[in-house]
């Protein structure tokens, strides 16, 4: 019974610390998670941030592959852990926040990121994440 209402509450505080994590970003920042979902970036506001899980305790992080340098510029990269103070072992998220340039706009243009979640030894079968980038001109 007391390890349910830990659970519960360790539930609980990860959904109040993502809550959080977005409602602290940039402004005009866009958020993603899904790299099955195109990112759409508008001129309006070219800042997005991609937010994906991590637990650096166990000795992985996430690294930046591959981007189109031509058309989009990193940001920030931030941790965030989602465990009450004190809790060894506990994940949260890794916050990549990018901007498209202004040539992007030019045309509607399709770019890709790479983020790659592996431990800095042991490159081999490191998960991969491809975000598909879309940017248009909406003025």
């Amino acid at each position: 019974m007391k390890n349910k209402n830990i659970f519960k509450i360790l539930v609980f505080l990860s959904m109040f610390f993502v809550a959080v994590c977005f409602a602290t970003e940039p402004n005009n920042s866009v958020i993603f998670t899904d790299a099955q979902k195109p990112i759409i970036v508008k001129k309006s506001h070219p800042l997005f941030t991609i937010i994906l899980q991590s637990n650096p305790t166990t000795g992985f992080s996430w690294t930046l592959k591959n981007f189109d340098n031509s058309l989009i510029k990193p940001v920030k990269r931030a941790y965030v852990t989602t465990a009450p103070r004190g809790l060894m072992g506990a994940g949260g998220y890794e916050k990549w926040t990018f901007e498209a340039k202004p040539e992007s706009f030019v045309v509607p243009q399709t770019t890709s990121i790479t983020l790659i979640y592996s431990r800095s030894w042991e490159l081999e079968g490191a998960q991969a994440n491809n975000f598909k980038v879309v940017t248009i001109n909406d003025n």
